[in-house]
């Protein structure tokens, strides 16, 4: 037998003594198992499996689940989009902050902004 847990429902692979397996969708809410769906049976490998994937599908219909889609390509090709758009970076905090700080030592005094954005960060 093949165990999967999803909450308090889960599928079970059941073989019988002849080598068909029964898809059956199975609830332990109240503590004892009952199958709430056989999805189908087979000796076929390849329909098992088949049917194992449409019963993972059939569990959040029958416990009232929400089922998130997250398309990893295309939050990908969102972060490239985002990644590529951005021009230039500013940091003001800091040069609000220490900015000040810098002139009154008299470092201003150095017209180079790579040694004033060096000595802020």
């Amino acid at each position: 037998m093949s165990w999967e847990v999803d909450l308090k429902m889960f599928v079970r692979k059941k073989p019988n003594k002849s080598g068909v397996v029964s898809i059956q969708i199975i609830d332990k809410s109240s503590g004892k198992y009952r199958v709430v769906k056989t999805v189908g049976s087979s000796g076929n490998p390849v329909v098992i499996e088949a049917l194992y994937k449409e019963a993972r599908q059939l569990i959040p219909a029958l416990t009232g689940q929400q089922v998130f889609n997250f398309d990893v390509q295309q939050e990908k090709r969102l972060i490239d989009l985002f990644y590529n758009s951005i021009t230039e970076i500013r940091l003001a905090g800091p040069e609000l902050l220490l900015g000040k700080l810098f002139d009154e030592i008299g470092f201003n005094k150095i017209k180079e902004d790579l040694f004033r954005h060096l000595v802020i960060a």
